[in-house]
């Protein structure tokens, strides 16, 4: 509604007691007048009460030992800022530094905004909580947990998530780092309707993390008879567009066991260990695509030193496709697109893979290995990105997979890798991340070359109404299918066109209901 003012409240960090965090409560605007809370000075709250890193060690030290994995735990409850039964709040340009464990704490909250916030050490920098909340927005945040490139090449992955299923050792209190185990935003059991775009997440353990405990379903119930509004109620309906990921050490984007109606398009990861963290007990919907992915220099200490791009696993009752298309990816040292493992339901046209260096493994380095000799056919399956693409449901076609070791396409269709016959192994025609001017800051692209964007072959997508549409009387479903041509383009960089009609197809998250104008001017 034009013409009426905002409501703004200014909050600033306490001086008495600079461990005493703050909390709101009740905060409540409306739809059109949300409440628009600002800051004068920079928050600063250590919750712990002591050095950051030696609580969180002692913490994972005492779980350990009881049986569990060493974690710091939930921790965005110890927030610096907490916002409880809140409605239709703004937070905008706030400073959070050295707020141990966590920054910002979202509980039972719904349509919050945190706009243009920097968030510096903790180990938490945005927590939700609660299946109430929902309708987050997320837009111009930076987070930097630690010095540039510190959790790359100076603190070894084990002092931050190691345990006994990957380390002998124990738990340090006095070397290891297990204050950095968190997230830039990390949500248990939310609802959805989160957008996160437009940020910057450099330096850092973990990005985006979501746990999904609630819609767990008992191993002898039909995952298909479960209707998505009644039996799928958390993380679902999340965009991620636009954000640049630099440095991450363990994994960028990490939905947990359960997740619907995920969009992920138009991000940089910039020498990150693996972009997508995928261990599924059943999930679905999933639209990958225009993201540009580079590892040119990986961690030099400690474990997982190398990367890949896909981390997986889980049981594989997905119930929705996973659709990763026009993405653009290259390899400097020996890394992998799939280590290992699978992905049941994905669906990949029309990527851009280049492996440099002595790669030539692009499902994994037990890509070869046979299982004609074993008694159990499934042998194998576990170390290497999974042959079983019928039972599955997965295909891969179209792809431009480059490398520089020689090895031919065909090589992995006569493993039993069953790539479709729209593969090639033609050079992408990148060297390096290259400067692109689209995009504010001149973001680092892979720049495709030009045959690129006039090749790919046709496919055919889904949209998440599809099968429920199936179960009606009506013939419904060509409402719910999308027909992709050839010939429209291999690799990130899409035109503005084909992104604003993608953009158009996967509306799943609503938009913040007052412009950005009108909070800088104060009226709505």
């Amino acid at each position: 509604m034009a013409g009426k003012k905002l409501r703004h409240i200014e909050i600033e960090a306490l001086k008495i007691d600079p461990g005493e965090p703050i909390v709101i409560t009740h905060l409540r605007g409306t739809y059109d007048r949300p409440v628009v809370v600002t800051c004068k000075s920079t928050i600063s709250v250590n919750t712990f009460g002591i050095p950051a890193h030696t609580a969180s060690n002692r913490i994972a030290q005492l779980r350990q030992e009881n049986g569990f994995y060493p974690s710091v735990g939930q921790v965005s409850d110890q927030a610096a800022l907490t916002l409880s039964n809140c409605q239709f709040v703004v937070l905008i340009g706030l400073n959070f530094d050295k707020c141990w464990p966590a920054a910002l704490n979202l509980d039972n909250c719904q349509n919050i905004a945190v706009l243009d916030c920097t968030f510096g050490a903790c180990t938490v920098a945005i927590g939700a909580n609660g299946i109430d909340t929902r309708d987050i927005w997320v837009e111009g945040c930076t987070f930097n947990q630690t010095d540039k490139r510190r959790l790359w090449d100076k603190i070894k992955w084990q002092q931050v998530h190691g345990s006994f299923e990957n380390s002998d050792e124990k738990v340090s209190v006095e070397d290891d780092q297990r204050q950095f185990d968190g997230d830039f935003f990390r949500a248990w059991n939310i609802a959805g309707n989160v957008t996160i775009r437009d940020c910057d997440i450099a330096d850092a353990f973990n990005g985006i993390h979501f746990f999904n405990s609630v819609d767990d379903l008992p191993d002898d119930e039909d995952r298909m008879a479960v209707r998505f509004n009644n039996g799928r109620r958390s993380a679902s309906n999340v965009l991620i567009e636009n954000n640049r990921f630099a440095r991450i050490r363990d994994n960028c984007i990490e939905p947990e066991d359960h997740a619907w109606n995920w969009v992920v398009r138009s991000n940089t990861f910039d020498n990150c260990y693996a972009p997508y963290s995928f261990e599924l007990q059943r999930a679905g919907w999933f639209y990958i695509y225009d993201n540009h992915h580079w590892l040119e220099k990986p961690a030099t200490v400690g474990g997982r030193k190398g990367g890949s791009g896909f981390k997986l696993g889980g049981r594989q009752n997905n119930e929705g496709d996973f659709y990763i298309f026009n993405n653009s990816w290259l390899f400097e040292h020996g890394e992998r697109l799939f280590r290992k493992r699978a992905l049941g339901r994905m669906k990949h046209f029309n990527n851009a893979v280049k492996l440099k260096k002595g790669t030539r493994r692009l499902f994994g380095s037990a890509w070869m290995r046979q299982n004609e000799y074993c008694d159990d056919p499934a042998e194998g399956e576990d170390q290497r990105f999974t042959r079983r693409w019928k039972d599955l449901g997965i295909s891969i076609d179209g792809d431009w997979i480059h490398e520089l070791g020689g090895l031919d396409w065909r090589d992995y269709v006569k493993a039993g890798y069953n790539l479709g016959d729209g593969t090639t192994n033609k050079d992408p025609g990148y060297s390096r991340p290259t400067k692109r001017p689209r995009r504010k800051n001149a973001e680092m692209w892979l720049e495709p070359s030009a045959e690129m964007q006039v090749k790919g072959v046709a496919w055919t997508m889904r949209l998440p109404g599809y099968e429920e549409a199936g179960k009606g009387k009506g013939t419904f479903q060509k409402d719910y299918e999308i027909a992709i041509p050839e010939e429209s383009g291999v690799g990130a960089g899409m035109s503005d066109d084909r992104l604003a009609n993608f953009r158009e197809l996967l509306r799943f998250v609503p938009d913040f209901p007052v412009s950005r104008s009108s909070l800088d001017g104060g009226t709505a």
